[in-house]
């Protein structure tokens, strides 16, 4: 959701923004298998999520572009690349909290055997992971990122040479990133999201069966604080080890996307300044500037 809110490397752009509200509903829905009554309150916050988004955040999202395209005919050092990141991240932080009240809605009426969906949902993620990441040899490992980095390095430069799958393949040979740990990480999380889920939902049945409309009431508050509280530990980990190994790999990122960049030439960089103003000028468009 975040990659289509943000930064789509799409050429239909405007199509798979419009489709969006959809494409959300059936991804969570993936997760969720969401009943009847559920249905129509999620469709209907995802509608006014992407609404809010479109008037209030597009514009926002449409000058970060237009920022980030006169950084790309020079040399960028790695603060300015995480520069940029941490503009992404604000950006995405306003999106969850727009997000919350809704979720904290639908939260606790999740059921047991939507939640016994949900954990098959997150097994099954998690195998895929494994054998993306874990499995192999580390040379069939890095061979799988380096596709993937190119690729997303070809949405914004073009063509690739050389010089630029050499800094990528420097980038990932000296890469901090650690897949077991951060599965370890991600399945912790995966438990605590079950956990608070199953509890949510027994908040909500005492509430309803005991004091009624304003216990209820109590209880959608309790479900955003403990939404929140989620999301924040999912942002910011509150275990030390990986919160260092997090920050760690940002930095590494950053420094990254600063050494590709200085090894890429003159007409990559004017593909990477129109890549940007057209992304830019979608945005607007969508919002309705123009």
């Amino acid at each position: 959701m975040l990659l289509a809110l943000l930064l789509p490397a799409c050429s239909a752009i405007k199509l798979a923004y419009n489709q969006a509200p959809d494409l959300t509903y059936w991804w969570l829905d993936g997760y969720f298998d969401f009943n009847d009554a559920q249905t129509p309150p999620v469709r209907d916050g995802i509608a006014k999520l992407f609404a809010w988004h479109r008037t209030s955040e597009l514009p926002k999202v449409a000058a970060l572009l237009q920022k980030s395209q006169t950084l790309m005919p020079s040399n960028l050092s790695s603060a300015q690349a995480c520069e940029v990141f941490d503009e992404v991240r604000s950006l995405a932080s306003a999106v969850v909290d727009k997000a919350l009240p809704v979720a904290a809605e639908i939260a606790p009426t999740l059921t047991t055997e939507q939640l016994a969906h949900l954990r098959r949902k997150q097994q099954k993620s998690n195998d895929e992971y494994t054998r993306d990441y874990i499995t192999g040899t580390a040379a069939e490992r890095n061979a799988k990122r380096l596709k993937s980095a190119v690729s997303r390095s070809e949405n914004i430069y073009g063509k690739l040479d050389e010089p630029q799958i050499a800094a990528i393949e420097r980038a990932i040979a000296n890469s901090s990133f650690d897949a077991a740990l951060s599965l370890k990480e991600r399945k912790q999380r995966q438990k605590e999201a079950l956990e608070m889920l199953a509890n949510l939902a027994a908040v909500k049945t005492s509430a309803v069966s005991g004091n009624g409309a304003l216990a209820a009431a109590q209880a959608a508050q309790t479900a955003q604080t403990a939404l929140r509280a989620y999301v924040t530990r999912s942002l910011v980990s509150p275990d030390p080890v990986y919160r260092a190994y997090s920050e760690k790999i940002v930095k590494e990122g950053c420094e990254s996307f600063a050494s590709v960049h200085a090894s890429t030439t003159p007409a990559q960089r004017a593909r990477a300044v129109q890549t940007l103003q057209g992304y830019a000028q979608d945005m607007r468009t969508l919002a309705g500037q123009n």
